[in-house]
């Protein structure tokens, strides 16, 4: 991410200090490692075959992993000097900003007396004195020094930002330059990347891509689900990037960095994300036309209307006479095709119905926040609605599918909520604010409903995120 002129220098240097200090522990871990293994090969002082080839295989085993030392040493060294570099930068720049400011300010009052003084000057009238010409001369002479001397002051503090900026710049290439001559220049010794490290590489770099654009995409999704094609290619791209996060999962496992229960872990917030919001809403709608139906159908045709209205009986009938099959299919489906509100608002603004559209998209928040707080899903919340109707009928289905229902939204609330708290506190910790604030947002605005929290979370995590800033380690 390019330095805006004259702004905060991007980059987090506690970030960048953090993992300079993992790749150090490493480097300290083969230290440790290489110093057994050599205690092993000099105290095994028997004279056998077996004891030959022991000592034999731990030396070369020594010998291997003590070249990878250097690697992850200097690359920890050149990080951690990078980090002090990005530190100095940062506050050079933001002292410069600060004296900037008050040129600027210098410079627009001087630049005012100066139109002033020389507007007085070019109006005295003829019956002036040459005392009274001399003075408004000498006035607008001054002036123009004064702003002069405050252009002088503001380009030389705008050169001390540029500095502050070519010092950060300097400061990544000679850590990259650094990581690079133990990665694949002359200090390698003997450690190339091999076709699997070239695979992993190639893929590493193409889901940092990928992800920027299925963030993206599940930001624009927001507002134009609604829209032919475009919402729907929006919204597979947004799913592919909970796809995606199972596959760097099961990519990090093979490279040694995880474990088999991070790719497990992977796939189910991946089928939660994807299809657990849709299955909870799928049977609060069955449960909700199940009751509806059943009690219209002892009322008279008036009464139900009136109790109802029209549209949620009809929406009912069609809701209850779906099959499991078609039920099941609807939430596989769910995530990469538009929803049948989003049809709804597409028809809306095709009839020139702007505003009930843009309601639709973007509901009251303060309607039902105390329901959407305990369960974030509308659906849920509706449900509870109509169970609360005089009359209502709940036969044994409709009770343990209600109940079923309230339990899930209830539980996968609690974990997003847990899960955002963890996230948040995480990544505060580390000083990345860019991916805290899409965590802490959904905290924030959960009693609000719609996607307000996505708008808030993912605007900010677009951004600003100080990760894209920090050097990239190979």
């Amino acid at each position: 991410m390019a330095d805006t002129p004259y702004q905060e220098l991007q980059g987090s240097p506690a970030l960048v200090a953090s993992k300079a200090r993992k790749y150090i522990e490493i480097a300290d871990a083969i230290q440790r490692s290489t110093s057994a293994l050599k205690k092993i090969s000099d105290e095994i002082e028997t004279k056998s075959l077996a004891m030959d080839e022991t000592r034999e295989k731990a030396e070369k085993v020594r010998e291997s992993i003590e070249k990878a030392q250097d690697r992850y040493r200097e690359t920890g060294s050149a990080l951690q000097d990078y980090a002090t570099a990005l530190r100095a930068a940062k506050d050079d720049a933001h002292s410069a900003i600060l004296e900037i400011d008050k040129a600027e300010a210098e410079l627009a009052v001087a630049r005012t007396a100066q139109h002033n003084a020389e507007r007085h000057e070019s109006g005295l009238p003829a019956t002036a004195t040459p005392q009274e010409a001399v003075e408004a001369r000498t006035a607008s002479s001054r002036a123009g020094d004064r702003v002069s001397d405050a252009e002088g002051d503001l380009a030389y503090w705008q050169g001390r930002w540029r500095e502050a900026s070519e010092a950060k710049d300097s400061a990544a290439r000679t850590a990259v330059g650094r990581i690079e001559e133990v990665v694949t220049g002359k200090n390698t010794h003997g450690l190339k990347d091999g076709t699997w490290d070239k695979v992993t590489k190639a893929w590493d770099s193409f889901y940092e891509l990928a992800k920027v654009v299925c963030d993206v995409a599940g930001f624009l999704a927001i507002f134009f689900s609604w829209v032919p094609v475009l919402g729907q290619a929006l919204l597979i791209l947004a799913a592919a990037g909970a796809i995606l996060a199972v596959v760097e999962a099961a990519m990090k496992w093979s490279k040694g960095e995880g474990s088999f229960w991070g790719v497990l872990g992977a796939a189910g917030l991946a089928a939660l994300s994807l299809f657990g919001g849709k299955a909870i809403s799928s049977i609060a709608q069955y449960s909700k036309a199940r009751m509806i139906v059943q009690t219209s159908a002892r009322m008279s045709g008036s009464t139900a209307r009136a109790t109802f209205g029209r549209s949620a009986i009809t929406s009912a009938r069609k809701v209850f006479a779906q099959t499991t099959g078609q039920r099941v299919t609807e939430v596989i489906k769910s995530p990469f095709v538009r929803s049948t509100t989003d049809k709804a608002v597409a028809g809306m603004f095709r009839s020139g119905s702007y505003g009930h559209g843009f309601r639709t998209l973007f509901p009251n928040p303060f309607t039902g926040s105390g329901m959407r707080a305990l369960f974030t899903n509308d659906d849920v919340s509706d449900m509870l609605r109509i169970m609360n109707t005089d009359g209502i009928r709940m036969d044994t289905v409709s009770t343990v599918t209600s109940s079923v229902a309230v339990g899930l939204a209830y539980a996968n609330n609690a974990y997003a909520q847990g899960k955002n708290l963890v996230d948040f506190a995480t990544e505060a910790a580390a000083g990345d604010s860019g991916q805290a604030a899409k965590p802490g947002a959904d905290i924030a605005t959960s009693p609000f409903g719609g996607p307000y929290g996505k708008i808030v979370g993912y605007g900010a995590q677009l951004i600003d995120n100080p990760t894209d800033d920090a050097v990239t380690v190979p």
